[in-house]
């Protein structure tokens, strides 16, 4: 599996609250489509987050690679994301 990975750099905020980089992680089933979860820097803690937008599951880590490598390997939780989507009309989170 091809690994792409993005180097996020923090710039300095013209605002009180920094703005935050995001970029899906492709999936690792056979399709064109990219897979719900989104990876992102949080310069305020310092911390790289990916969230399901499925499921509304994340992991942080101050690490990327470990970041990375649950978004690559996340599955969800079929129930879950069902009854999600019935309760917010399709839209997890």
């Amino acid at each position: 599996m091809t690994t792409r990975l993005t180097v996020l750099r923090p710039r300095s905020a013209l605002s009180s609250r920094p703005r935050r980089a995001v970029r899906p992680a492709p999936s690792s089933r056979p399709s064109s489509s990219w897979a719900p979860v989104t990876v992102e820097w949080d310069a305020v803690p310092g911390l790289h987050v990916a969230r399901c937008g499925r499921c509304a599951d994340s992991f942080t880590s101050s690490r990327i690679d470990q970041v990375e490598d649950w978004a690559a390997t996340h599955r969800c939780d079929t129930e879950l994301a069902a009854l999600l989507a019935a309760v917010t009309g399709g839209r997890a989170a």
